[in-house]
């Protein structure tokens, strides 16, 4: 019943019904979410739900909606594994391991280490985050105007349902081009 939770199972749904891989850590929570609405998309799509899940004392087993479980022993073979799969990152409200895994694509995305994918951050806990950094690392020079535009915050699931639309309709385009040897 909690609103979030619903939001990030309707979010996970649509992208799914796109055909639209959904890959989250393969824990509670809003995770379960994301994986519980992609394998309900999954009727009408052909997008799959992916879990590269860490082994922790907490949790022994992944959510029971992924497709495709991959254990890993470290954060760092986890998170190298989640981003080699996403080709885009949708940010709800979390905890540490979040924030650690926002840091991490945004700053791989900021020294072009991967392709434009799109980052967006999703409800109310960000735009504070993103003050504090205006306000204290814009202002000491510790990041760049440009390090914000790599990021979108949007209000709610159904802002970044376009976002997503448009980057993966982009990367289908491009997908076919490589296959056919055409550019666009």
């Amino acid at each position: 019943g909690d609103p979030i939770y619903e939001e990030v199972k309707k979010l996970s749904n649509e992208l799914a019904r796109l055909g639209v891989d959904i890959v989250t850590g393969g824990g509670p929570g809003l995770m379960e979410a994301a994986n519980a609405g992609a394998v309900e998309g999954q009727l009408e799509g052909k997008g799959r739900s992916y879990g590269p899940a860490i082994h922790l004392p907490s949790e022994e087993a992944a959510n029971p909606f992924v497709d495709k479980v991959f254990r890993h022993r470290t954060f760092f073979s986890r998170l190298h594994h989640f981003i080699r799969l996403s080709s885009a990152f949708i940010v709800f409200p979390g905890g540490i391991g979040t924030a650690l895994e926002l840091f991490m694509v945004w700053q791989l995305l900021q020294v072009k280490h991967m392709k434009e994918h799109p980052l967006i951050l999703v409800g109310t806990m960000w735009p504070g985050l993103i003050d504090w950094m205006q306000g204290t690392m814009l202002e000491r020079g510790l990041v760049s105007p440009p390090d914000f535009d790599v990021i979108k915050v949007v209000g709610s699931s159904d802002e970044a349902v376009p976002i997503i639309t448009e980057s993966y309709e982009r990367w289908l385009q491009e997908e076919k081009n490589a296959n056919t040897g055409t550019d666009t």
